[in-house]
């Protein structure tokens, strides 16, 4: 018999026919509780399961295709995600996307330098670098690595610290942003002498002693530098105030590189009365003149000269007998300086009178005979030491 669904109402003194009361519910009606609970948990599965409009993978289609609120919407919920705002920064063909992308990525000074470098929009690479604009390393590695030379220029102009500027002045290996840096610390002497002394780049150093070119004091600090192409052009530079210059080491370093014949001159005779700048002249010059000269105005002091070693110079080198001759008189006792002279002077006079001063001792005698450039003065000292009585002796206080 068909069950009938027709409502049930019981007897009630609040009855009216306008508010019917809802049946009681049959046997067969009634509710599975354990049922309802199983389902409510299948349709949260399949709400979760169901593709969120908002979900991250879904943002791909609105940031390519949608409308710009919700375009902007969607990067700004990329916060924190700096691989993908970089991907919008550098490949998105909506330029708000693009700076969008690069705004929310302030904190992350890695990617913004990449943008800056690599990204194919000029708006793009410019709002990074403004985003850098505090950050002097970073300006440094955009200025010197970036693929645009636009950017590379406006990371160099953004730049205020004058040693930031020599950095990108001395390393970058693209020349507009050198001569833009260089073009910024045109006033600022130790940041041009840092770019002189530390570039690789030969016309970066010529551009700072360039500017320097008017600065005696600089190029006198610069014609110390250990770097020897630093030297020669500081000096070069010098030579036009030579005849102004206090500094000793600076006027030694025009006479020993200077090009110009006059101004090498007037620094060696500058040096007159400093022996042992001359004997430094003497040594190291590369310009004969330079080192005859030294050498003449040496000779000329020997009477006043109380040191070995220069002593021993001048005896070797200098053109005159008489002042040959005094050296090694005032050398008498100094076997270490005479034994120089027997060894190295191209003089013979001076090697025999160098020997006759070595006549007592025999240890020094026998150390000519083995290391003298000249054979006939090994010679003779050798004959030295095997004359017999000599030689008698010698064995003597070997034999104890």
């Amino acid at each position: 018999m068909a069950t009938s669904n027709r409502r049930v109402r019981s007897p009630s003194l609040a009855f009216t026919p306008e508010e019917p009361l809802e049946a009681e519910p049959s046997p067969i009606e009634r509710p599975d509780k354990k049922k309802d609970k199983k389902n409510d948990r299948k349709r949260t599965v399949q709400l979760l399961l169901k593709p969120d409009r908002h979900s991250f993978s879904h943002l791909a289609k609105i940031l390519t295709s949608g409308e710009r609120v919700a375009m902007l919407n969607a990067v700004d919920r990329l916060r924190g995600r700096s691989r993908i705002l970089v991907e919008l920064a550098c490949f998105s063909s909506f330029q708000f996307v693009r700076l969008a992308a690069v705004a929310n990525l302030t904190r992350d000074i890695e990617e913004l330098i990449d943008v800056a470098k690599y990204c194919h929009y000029g708006d793009t690479r410019a709002s990074a670098v403004d985003e850098l604009s505090c950050e002097s390393k970073a300006l440094i590695e955009v200025a010197c690595s970036s693929l645009f030379s636009d950017t590379r220029v406006e990371a160099v102009t953004i730049l205020k610290d004058p040693q930031a500027l020599a950095d990108v002045a001395s390393r970058s290996p693209n020349k507009d942003s050198r001569t833009a840096a260089l073009e910024r610390i045109s006033q600022n002497k130790p940041a041009l002498k840092k770019v002189a002394e530390e570039t690789a780049y030969k016309s970066s150093r010529l551009g700072a002693i360039s500017t320097l070119s008017s600065d005696p004091d600089s190029l006198s600090s610069l014609a110390l530098s250990k770097n020897p192409e630093v030297n020669k052009l500081a000096a070069s530079k010098l030579a036009s105030f030579v005849e102004e210059l206090d500094d000793p080491e600076a006027i030694v370093q025009v006479a020993k590189l200077s090009s110009n014949e006059d101004a090498r001159y007037i620094a060696v005779g500058r040096l007159s009365r400093d022996p042992w700048s001359l004997r430094v002249v003497v040594m190291e010059s590369q310009y004969t003149d330079a080192r005859s000269t030294a050498m003449m105005l040496l000779s000329d002091m020997v009477s006043d000269l109380d040191d070995a070693d220069i002593l021993a110079d001048v005896a070797i080198s200098s053109p005159y007998p008489d002042c040959r001759s005094t050296a090694i008189d005032r050398l008498v006792g100094q076997s270490a300086a005479l034994l120089s002279v027997a060894s190295k002077s191209k003089f013979k006079d001076s090697r025999d009178l160098a020997l006759q001063k070595l006549k007592n001792d025999v240890a020094t005698l026998k150390s000519v005979s083995r290391l003298s450039k000249y054979s006939d003065t090994r010679k003779k000292a050798h004959s030295m030491v095997a004359k017999p009585e000599v030689f008698e002796a010698e064995l003597g206080r070997i034999l104890g």
